[in-house]
């Protein structure tokens, strides 16, 4: 787990989200609102692009980012958690909100066998606890 420093909210109110450099990862995480994240060195080029028809906050300062691993990651998610996470549209590029263990939390597949779980910073010990609980074969949620 680590710090979610790069993320930026961006709010679009009447249009589509800007183009963004390569090396960016864009996420719709509601209707009107995108995540970017690794575009700190964009925001200037951003803010200009969008004017006055949207807003960007930084909000990774109260992120963690937990990268899980390996081919078992989907069934890891299914400990204290209830979302189809074999469904077919939740694949890269794609974000889901749920909660896990009572955590809100925010799931992105980046590859095949890993993920990124986005979390509040106080809530990150409760499920590296669950977690790694789960990984050792000491049970799910004490």
């Amino acid at each position: 787990m680590a710090a979610a420093g790069d993320v930026i909210a961006l709010d679009r109110w009447d249009a589509a989200p800007p183009d963004v450099a390569a090396g960016t990862r864009l996420l719709q995480v509601e209707p009107r609102r995108w995540w970017l994240i690794g575009a700190c060195a964009q925001t200037d080029t951003l803010t200009a692009q969008i004017g006055d028809t949207g807003a960007l906050s930084p909000i990774g300062g109260g992120l963690t980012r937990a990268t899980l691993t390996g081919a078992g990651w989907r069934e890891v998610l299914t400990i204290s958690g209830c979302f189809d996470v074999e469904d077919p549209r939740f694949g890269v590029g794609k974000i889901a909100a749920t909660t896990l263990h009572h955590v809100p939390v925010w799931i992105a597949p980046t590859g095949d066998e890993m993920c990124e779980v986005y979390l509040a910073n106080s809530y990150a010990p409760t499920l590296h606890e669950l977690w790694s609980r789960s990984a050792t074969g000491q049970g799910g949620p004490s």
